[in-house]
């Protein structure tokens, strides 16, 4: 059975929407959550894809957490390897970084609903063309970066790199695809003061999460799903 690994930093930040395709899809999830439980001993080889997840740690602060360059290290051993992994907001900030490139904080933070320009190419991507053109996008950083050396750029926000690639099997993603409705809810209640101090009505975000979280499901399934393939196609070939 394919078998990855998911590395969850805040208890409120999970897998969410992705859980379900990926175990439609048979893999086999070990989860590690770095606050509350001790790095894996299995060896990164032994799995066929990796996710990580959003945290509200940023790699800026990473000699501040002991996990930081343990995840680190296995970001790079996934690139050596060139097994599939997908970074999701901090996750694609350490895939940057882990790839040569300068993560720094944002004169623009994103919190709340913003839209992706995704660029030409990316509907023949696996994962990024499940996104579609013009995805309206769930967002909570502070942190951006910049282009790793190679990678390939699939979408922006005013200027802020949204969606990139590195080599053949690492995905990149500054926004929150996994998140669903409920935990939208859950952090307008837990945060309100992050949108407030950045002058985000979180009235006014709750009125677009209701119109957009149906086709926000449907996008963060195909995005799962479709990553579940790479996953069972390195399987395949590796094991």
């Amino acid at each position: 059975m394919a078998r990855i690994l998911v590395i969850q930093h805040n208890l409120d930040d999970h897998l969410n929407e992705l859980a379900a395709p990926l175990i439609e899809a048979g893999l086999e999830i070990d989860t590690w959550d770095v606050e509350n439980a001790p790095a894996p001993t299995t060896p990164l080889s032994e799995y066929d894809g990796l996710i990580s997840l959003g945290a509200i740690a940023g790699v800026l602060e990473e000699k501040d957490h002991a996990w930081m360059p343990i995840e680190r290290k296995l970001f790079n051993q996934a690139l050596d390897l060139e097994m599939p992994l997908l970074g999701i907001c901090f996750g694609s900030q350490l895939l940057a970084s882990a790839a040569g490139a300068k993560v720094y904080k944002t004169p623009t933070p994103e919190v709340g609903w913003t839209r992706v320009d995704m660029l030409p190419g990316h509907s023949g991507d696996p994962i990024m063309g499940a996104l579609g053109k013009h995805p309206d996008v769930f967002h909570f950083h502070y942190d951006t970066f910049e282009m790793p050396e190679g990678a390939k750029l699939y979408g922006t926000t005013n200027g802020i790199n949204q969606a990139f690639k590195v080599g053949p099997k690492a995905w990149g993603m500054q926004f929150h695809i996994e998140v669903g409705l409920a935990a939208m809810h859950s952090w307008f209640a837990t945060y309100p003061r992050a949108f407030e101090k950045l002058g985000v009505s979180v009235e006014e975000q709750k009125a677009v999460t209701t119109k957009n979280w149906k086709a926000y499901r449907d996008r963060s399934v195909a995005v799962g799903a479709a990553f579940a393939k790479e996953v069972l196609k390195y399987h395949k070939v590796t094991k």
